[in-house]
């Protein structure tokens, strides 16, 4: 028994805790050592022991599941956090992930599938279900091709892209700042910045590398 990994379980719907416990039953290598209805109850429960992994919802009535797994990455280092949720939101994946989530899953995952997920995390592995897996594959492919888009323009941001056209019509920081609505302080920093990344000279070169990107049309 002291071999087994120890989780806490935490949803605000006992008929869900119920439904997991009753998952792991016969499972000798899984044991359900704790129980919490919300995030306040859990960081008590974590003050005075700590499971190997915690295994929590999204949506708690108190501290989200976003929050409370930075908190827990933060101040118990040591516990693994399992997110087990029906929200399949990117934003919230990719942000458990960031805040030091091990492990995502949807709560029609199957009772393997479950058991595969702790024993993975408890062996210092992450682990995301297919589904999980399919949408942060999705959101690295959009990134990566963002930074190639970007990349081919010198790495400039859209704001700079934006001023580097504006300075090519000939209009002054001024007029380019109540454009943009910003200040002309502001818009000759950024000139500075552009000139500096693209390893540029002056406006007048500004404008050649322009029609060369395709930034501007003559």
């Amino acid at each position: 028994m002291d071999d087994c990994t120890r989780i806490y379980l935490v949803d605000d719907h006992k008929i869900v805790r119920d439904g997991i416990k009753s998952l792991l039953i016969g499972n000798r290598n899984i044991r359900v050592t704790g129980e919490a209805k919300n995030g306040n109850e859990l960081l008590s429960m974590l003050g005075k022991e700590q499971p190997h992994i915690v295994v929590l919802d999204i949506g708690l009535p108190d501290i989200s599941g976003v929050e409370l797994t930075r908190i827990i990455s933060r101040d118990f280092p040591a516990v693994k956090v399992i997110i087990l949720t029906a929200e399949m939101e990117e934003e919230i994946i990719l942000a458990t992930i960031r805040n030091g989530a091990s492990g995502f899953l949807n709560k029609d995952i199957s009772a393997d599938e479950f058991e595969e997920a702790v024993k993975r995390v408890s062996e210092g592995e992450g682990y995301f279900g297919q589904r999980v897996s399919g949408i942060i594959y999705k959101s690295y492919i959009r990134k990566v091709n963002s930074r190639d888009a970007e990349l081919s323009n010198g790495g400039l941001s859209d704001r700079e892209k934006e001023i580097v056209v504006l300075l090519s019509e000939g209009l002054s920081f001024r007029e380019i700042g109540d454009r943009l609505c910003i200040s002309p302080r502001t818009v000759e920093n950024h000139k500075s910045r552009i000139l500096e990344k693209l390893e540029l000279n002056s406006t007048i070169d500004l404008v050649k590398y322009a029609i060369r990107n395709k930034l501007i049309s003559l």
